[in-house]
């Protein structure tokens, strides 16, 4: 599983995980007390969601996702790596149709954050999910990218000093943040 991670953490953005994400299924489907392998197959649907064209077979990779997410959820207690995948979710289900879809998904992603921080308020991909949000706001509503700008510096800090429990839990993030700060400079 450690090499089924690493490669989904070192996949660029666009290459499709669906490869990986049906190993990890099989691996869910055997480690059945296991949330990783639940929590990867979700992460995989997500990304490959972002690359999709059309809206329905986004929404279809997100509900997947979703179930997967849900199995993790449910084989772990107070995780902030669920939460956080939570709100990535939330976030992709906006990104969809941002203008319709931001009323309902909005407050999800700022209540799983929220979340994320009681558990472990020093994790990056918090901050860097918050600076996200912030650079995709309209100006006029708060956000932007001068004020997200230090959001992202405090994420690109934070996974200077990231640990993470194993090499099968999450640690992506660090490359987003820093190609998220290029287009700011």
């Amino acid at each position: 599983m450690t090499d089924l991670v690493a490669e989904i953490q070192s996949t660029r953005f666009g290459i499709p995980l669906q490869p990986v994400a049906n190993k990890m299924e099989r691996i869910a489907a055997a480690e059945k007390a296991e949330w990783l392998p639940n929590y990867w197959v979700a992460y995989c649907y997500m990304q490959d969601s972002y690359a999709e064209k059309e809206d329905d077979k986004r929404d279809l990779l997100l509900d997947k996702a979703d179930v997967y997410l849900e199995k993790a959820d449910k084989l772990t207690q107070k995780n902030e790596e669920v939460e956080i995948l939570r709100a990535n979710l939330a976030n992709a289900r906006m990104a969809v149709k941002p203008a319709v879809r931001w009323m309902t998904y909005g407050g999800k992603v700022e209540s799983a954050l929220e979340k994320a921080k009681k558990i472990s308020p020093n994790n990056p991909r918090i901050a860097l999910l918050e600076a996200q949000g912030i650079f995709y706001t309209p100006e006029m509503f708060g956000g932007g990218k001068e004020k997200a700008k230090p959001v992202f510096d405090k994420a690109v800090a934070l996974f200077a000093t990231f640990k993470p429990a194993s090499a099968m839990h999450p640690t992506w993030g660090l490359p987003t943040a820093q190609w998220m700060l290029s287009q700011i400079k």
